[in-house]
């Protein structure tokens, strides 16, 4: 891996809150998927530039897991991603924070 990746409080927030909500139907899945969700993020060490630019917040990148986006940001200077957000696709307009 090549950067490093921080989850930030809040992408940590949305981890649970999905893994709770899916729990309620399938406690295995929910733990398989908050696992895909990790490891898609995490792989983004070895490809940074992976994700589409956020046009409306430069500097800021996204691409789907599922029916989920993992929102990011980088750090060239520091060669860190910092995870922002795990955001569902349905829930309409992308976080700007």
């Amino acid at each position: 891996m090549g950067w490093k990746v921080v989850f930030s409080l809040r992408s940590q927030q949305d981890l649970e809150r999905i893994v709770r909500f899916i729990a309620r139907d399938d406690p295995e899945a929910a733990e398989r998927f908050g696992l895909t969700l990790i490891n898609k993020a995490e792989s983004l060490g070895d490809a940074p530039e992976l994700g589409v630019v956020m046009a409306q917040r430069p500097g800021t990148r996204f691409f789907p897991v599922g029916v989920y986006l993992v929102i990011y940001r980088l750090d060239p200077s520091a060669a860190t991603i910092r995870i922002l957000r795990f955001w569902h696709g349905a829930r309409g307009k992308r976080p700007l924070r």
